[in-house]
């Protein structure tokens, strides 16, 4: 029996629809059949199979029912503490893991030790989240779900996103274990992929490369490879023109062209943080970046010019101790009034003592890794270095009279008490097919590369910290409002959390990645690490503005291994690490997914406690 004709259709069982629809078009039949040709009405009645079809997936659509839960903000208070501690987990691998990459060249270079690297990334990243972070966010990051499809159910979507956080997070801090430098954006994709597909089916998730997953397994070859051309011409384009040459000429080359590496360096610094690193200045129109990122460049250019240049001859050729503040003063600072630098004195006259009793080859690639060694710590011990250590540590384990507080120190922090970047044993014939220039021309490069580090680290603060925030500012919205959104607002405390969390990661873990980046890579040194930086962030650049997704680990990893392979010999890297690199990069996406993704279905589908038979409530009738 059919239900009366009153009865609402949302009311209606929706194996009925399809059959009303049928029967409701082939009743008018007869009717139009009057007004139309036999030919005409044949080829109505062929339409028709496609017409209830539509017609029944429209009429089903509109009987998904508003949860009564809608508009009620403040349930689930279980789901909010959830969520709060896994945020903090995403936030924590991200500095363990992504932050690392901007720093562990200049660590393996030694152009800063592990504890100045870790310290400097902690404030560039506070700066970049707090300062320049964005207090707006997509719901769904990436947009690979749509977010359309839970407005019926919010406190689904803000169970999913809590998922998401630990799913992301957990996968990241296993590959950070493995020393395995992976891209937070694309775990935070793979686990929404996970509770898209799990949600809605295959077809829950845009599959397309305008935005979708394609886009996503295409910048896994499109970034790396493009970063490695770039950082792989800027550095042959630095050794021809001034690393190669005899060491007086190098060093005056080196100095004639700081201010065009200045140009080129703040040049793409400026274009980064425009249309990539300040998400509210991303849309900015080319008439605006492009003579603003001249400006910037040329003015940098001039500013390397009246005082990088003359401070760089003195406190480098003339071996003068000077600080490096004194860089901005420097045409008032009287010559030789801070004294000079005796070890450098002493090691350039045993050079010379060398080349004039006929055992030097002036010719041969010079050492670069032995100045700027990081000083060790009170109570500091050899330890092994784990994760991308592949091999036996060969130093004997002594007996150490730690104190209390710096056993704990060392179960803490334990990087701070190893040497990070130090060249390794078993590394020595893969640094021994290396070019390496002499350590006065090396040193112009340490400023250039520490300024890309720390404009590459608050940039990242300001951009990517919404991979850990984003997915937690959608369950607070949900949480705070009981409704769904297209965009969700991100709480200045939640940006501090979130920065916070970071830091901690850095501060504790950030040594697996630092290592792993570092020598054990390739040979590194400030020349190399200041031109991967450059090409990291102008790929990063270019394509951000293109609209492609990029990924900054990615383009990190592919930058070191392209100036490894500059060296002209295929063994100066370490292809079996560049295996590990790439099999996690593959192993993202689905990891994340699957876990996330069985985790969000098993929570969201399982069986809930009747109202008012104490569970949770502390008391049993």
């Amino acid at each position: 029996t059919l239900p009366p004709c009153s009865t609402h259709l949302s009311e209606l069982p929706r194996s009925l629809i399809p059959f009303l629809l049928l029967q409701l078009i082939d009743s008018s039949l007869p009717f139009v059949a009057m007004t139309m040709s036999k030919r005409s009405l044949t080829t109505a009645r062929g339409f028709l199979p496609y017409v209830v079809l539509f017609l029944s997936v429209s009429a089903c659509a509109a009987t998904m029912v508003d949860s009564p839960e809608i508009g009620i903000p403040y349930l689930y208070k279980g789901l909010i503490t959830w969520a709060f501690f896994w945020a903090f987990l995403d936030a924590f691998t991200i500095g363990a893991n992504d932050v690392a990459n901007a720093f562990a060249n200049a660590v393996g270079a030694k152009t800063i030790s592990f504890r100045t690297a870790v310290s400097i990334a902690c404030v560039c990243e506070l700066v970049g989240v707090i300062a320049l972070g964005s207090t707006v966010t997509d719901a769904v990051r990436k947009k690979m779900v749509k977010v359309d499809w839970f407005r019926h159910d919010p406190y689904v979507l803000a169970l999913g996103m809590s998922c998401v956080n630990l799913g992301s997070g957990g996968w990241v801090f296993v590959a950070t274990t493995l020393s395995m430098p992976v891209s937070t954006t694309h775990s935070v994709v793979g686990a929404i992929l996970g509770i898209g597909i799990a949600t809605w089916g295959a077809s829950g998730v845009n599959w397309g490369y305008d935005g979708g997953f394609g886009g996503v397994v295409a910048s896994w070859f499109i970034s790396p490879i493009l970063s490695g051309v770039l950082a792989a011409i800027f550095y042959l384009s630095t050794k021809f023109l001034v690393l190669k040459h005899p060491d007086d000429v190098a060093v005056k080359r080196g100095i004639a062209l700081l201010p065009v590496y200045f140009f080129f360096a703040f040049g793409v610094v400026a274009g980064f943080m425009v249309m990539k690193g300040i998400p509210a200045l991303k849309k900015t129109p080319y008439e605006v970046t492009v003579p603003v990122t001249f400006a910037i460049g040329i003015f940098f250019g001039i500013f390397g010019y009246l005082f990088c240049v003359p401070w760089t001859r003195r406190a480098i050729v003339d071996n003068e101790n000077l600080p490096w503040y004194t860089m901005f003063y420097i045409c008032s600072v009287p010559v030789g009034s801070m004294g000079y630098n005796e070890e450098n004195n002493v090691q350039d006259q045993n050079k010379v003592d060398l080349v004039e009793t006929g055992n030097f080859n002036q010719n041969m690639p010079q050492p670069s890794m032995y100045f700027n060694q990081a000083p060790m710590m009170p109570g500091q011990a050899p330890m092994m270095v784990q994760g991308a250590y592949f091999g036996k540590d060969e130093i004997e384990d002594k007996p150490q009279n730690d104190s209390i507080l710096t056993s704990v120190l060392k179960c803490i922090f334990p990087g701070f008490y190893m040497d990070i970047g130090g060249l390794k044993e078993e590394d020595a014939a893969m640094h021994a097919k290396a070019f390496q220039a002499y350590s006065k021309t090396e040193e112009m490069f340490k400023m250039l590369q520490l300024t890309t580090c720390c404009f590459f680290s608050i940039s990242h603060g300001a951009n990517d910290m919404a991979n850990a925030v984003a997915p937690f500012a959608t369950v607070w919205m949900v949480y705070s409002t009981g409704t769904v959104a297209s965009k969700a607002e991100v709480p200045i405390w939640l940006l501090v959390y979130g920065g916070l969390a970071l830091d901690v990661g850095l501060l504790t873990m950030g040594y697996y990645i630092m290592d792993a980046l570092g020598n054990r890579l390739t040979l590194q040194s400030p020349s190399r690490g200041f031109c991967i930086e450059l090409g990291a962030m102008f790929t990063v650049m270019t394509f951000s503005r293109l609209g492609v997704p990029v990924s900054t680990t990615h383009c990190i990893s592919g930058a070191t291994t392209a100036v490894g392979l500059c060296n002209g010999d295929v063994g100066a890297v370490n292809w079996k690490l560049v295996g590990v690199i790439f099999g996690g990069w593959l192993l993202t996406c689905p990891c994340a997914g699957i876990v996330t993704g069985l985790l969000y279905w098993a929570i969201a589908a399982a069986p809930s406690p009747v109202a008012g038979n104490g569970f949770f409530s502390g008391y049993h009738g």
